[in-house]
């Protein structure tokens, strides 16, 4: 199974097909494609590849960071692949963002504009603060898994 979600993957954002079926926008460095199923489809396929589920991901991320809605999901430790979501994981509009890609957060008129390394941008109605809480809640997630795996 080639993996849809990588350490260039900049981006999953949801999108419905010409039925209504759920998709999934994967924006990658320098390329978008559209795949089948919602993005939390793709984390639990990728996660389930690096063994283990994206609910165990999740409560291993709430064991580092106490409880917290919109849980970072720790994809690869190797290549330091941490993705949050905009909003609540089940929403139909919930964006999941690479931590590592993320360059800066701007508002947008009514939107937010989140821009990647690449110059490639998203743009959510999610809060410019919500997504830096999330993004100060993933680096504290990134922070405390590299202490653990240097200590070992």
């Amino acid at each position: 199974m080639p993996l849809k979600i990588n350490a260039q993957t900049l981006a999953l954002v949801p999108c419905y097909g010409k039925y209504g079926e759920p998709q999934t926008l994967v924006i990658k460095e320098g390329s978008e494609t559209l795949e089948e199923g919602h993005p939390m489809k793709l984390i639990e396929e990728t996660c389930l590849y690096y063994g283990s589920s994206m609910r165990g991901r999740i409560e291993a991320a709430r064991h580092i960071l106490g409880p917290h809605r919109k849980t970072p999901v720790l994809i690869d430790w190797e290549a330091q692949t941490i993705f949050f979501p905009t909003g609540a994981k089940e929403k139909a509009e919930c964006i999941w963002i690479n931590f590592k890609q993320m360059k800066s957060v701007q508002k947008n008129g009514k939107q937010v504009r989140v821009e990647f390394q690449t110059g490639q941008a998203v743009e959510t109605d999610v809060s410019a603060y919500s997504i830096e809480r999330q993004r100060i809640k993933t680096l504290e997630l990134a922070y405390e898994m590299q202490r653990r795996f240097k200590s070992v």
